[in-house]
């Protein structure tokens, strides 16, 4: 991480971000993450959509999942689906002078009203900008570590047709921490410690398994643990 004072800049982005949803109004949401501190990433938030407070950690784990770097592009125009609603948003990331990846501004938009008068309206007009079809379908905008890593963990055992934690063996287990070690969770001091709570293992365990993982990152799960996590 870049060790330059960036208090200024952060401080300049949080009046930015008020200076937008005043002109574009309560449809429009701006948040500004630091990435000094993943855990309470937002420092500044202007509007209310998601109901997220300056002190809340990064959204979700894909938004910093490994490889994001000075070659990262932006995101623009994706979705997030919360509950009935669908919000239109976008992803600025913010470097320092030498590519380091320093935080991100995000836009999010609800746009449901004007979709429904442009229905009622029948209105002919399109619009002039291409929207990406990438839909993070489960998202629900963690407000602390602990929902942050439920997501996560929940997200894994939908994939795997599993309904509870007490579900999962060994094998498993092994395979979701690669799972959240792959999409950057750890990176987030005392991660190891909430994922160890979640799963009703030892802490000592999720380190195992994260050993096991850097040992040897070609062996395949299902083979026996050398240890006997639970």
């Amino acid at each position: 991480m870049s060790t330059i004072d960036t208090s200024w800049l952060f401080n300049l982005l949080g009046r930015l971000a008020e200076g937008v949803v005043a002109v574009v109004g309560p449809h429009c949401e701006v948040e500004v993450h630091d990435f000094t501190d993943l855990e309470h990433s937002i420092v500044a938030i202007a509007g209310n959509l998601t109901g997220r407070r300056p002190g809340a950690p990064v959204p979700d784990v894909d938004f910093i999942a490994q490889g994001l770097n000075a070659n990262q592009p932006d995101g623009f125009n994706y979705r997030y689906k919360i509950g009935l609603r669908t919000l239109q948003a976008s992803t600025i990331w913010v470097h320092d002078p030498d590519g380091t990846p320093l935080g991100a501004v995000s836009i999010n938009m609800d746009n449901s009203n004007l979709q429904r008068a442009r229905e009622l309206l029948d209105l002919m007009a399109i619009s002039s900008q291409s929207v990406s079809n990438y839909v993070i379908e489960d998202n629900t905008f963690a407000h602390d570590l602990d929902e942050l890593i439920r997501n996560a963990i929940n997200s894994y055992l939908r994939e795997s047709g599993l309904t509870v934690t007490g579900e999962l063996g060994p094998a498993d287990k092994l395979r979701l921490v690669e799972r959240l070690e792959e999409r950057g969770l750890f990176q987030i001091r005392g991660a190891a410690k909430k994922v160890a709570d979640l799963l009703g293992i030892s802490r000592a365990s999720v380190y195992k398994y994260r050993s096991t993982l850097k040992e040897d990152n070609s062996e395949a799960p299902e083979k026996p643990l050398p240890f006997s996590g639970k």
